[in-house]
């Protein structure tokens, strides 16, 4: 009897079971549902996200090229020009100027140097010695001293500028005046008189001439001015 009474409560319990499956089966999806979507989506990546991989590049090491320049250097061969000039011989340039081919001495030649060779040389030819004049030779020492800085001869222009424009007689104490003026020749005393200035005429008779008593002359690098001076204010 207690056996027969127990099936007959399974059965009852069985059926209310699935009369509950039944009954609440819309609410026993709610609640299974999240689980699975939530596993899945753990397991499965959502398709809208973009996935993004690093593509990992081991580095080499890098090779640089060295070029080392190479430098040829134009080689220029200089002809030189022949120079057939005769050495001591003046060679007239302007109505004022001349050069000479001659060799340099060892040392320039002094004021003084050029003046015991001028009066030397004056003597010899029958001329007067002349007197040193310390404004002379204030004023050719100035002259030498810009004819080295212009490396050159200025055709006497400076002294006739002096003496035309700048009242150079009564500046220097002389109603005459005259000038030698050389630039480029390291000489002596000696040298500079009988070699440079007798090599031509006109400077030759200038340092020469009677007419002068006085005389002053200036020396700077490879410059040289002789002015001379007479009737003394």
């Amino acid at each position: 009897m207690m056996k027969k009474y127990g099936w007959f409560l399974l059965i009852i319990e069985i059926g209310l079971l699935v009369w509950m499956v039944w009954q609440y089966q819309d609410k026993f999806k709610q609640i299974i549902s999240p689980t699975i979507t939530s596993e899945f989506n753990e397991v499965k990546p959502n398709l809208g996200e973009t996935a993004v991989y690093e593509n990992k590049v081991t580095p080499t090491t890098a090779l640089i090229k060295t070029i080392t320049p190479t430098i040829v250097k134009k080689k220029v061969t200089i002809t030189p020009t022949p120079d057939n000039e005769p050495w001591g011989v003046a060679k007239q340039i302007n109505e004022v100027t001349w050069t000479m081919k001659v060799g340099d001495d060892e040392k320039m030649a002094t004021a003084k140097e050029i003046f015991d060779a001028l009066n030397e040389y004056r003597k010899r030819y029958n001329s007067q010695p002349l007197t040193w004049d310390s404004r002379l030779g204030d004023y050719a020492q100035s002259r030498a001293k810009y004819l080295n800085s212009i490396k050159a001869v200025d055709k006497h222009e400076g002294f006739n500028n002096f003496v035309e424009k700048e009242d150079g007689f009564n500046k220097l104490g002389f109603n005459a005046l005259g000038e030698n003026i050389s630039f480029g020749y390291r000489l002596n005393g000696v040298h500079t008189i009988e070699w440079m200035y007798a090599g031509d005429k006109p400077h030759n008779d200038n340092q020469l001439n009677n007419n002068w008593n006085y005389v002053g002359i200036g020396v700077d690098g490879l410059a040289t001015c002789l002015i001379f001076g007479t009737a003394k204010i």
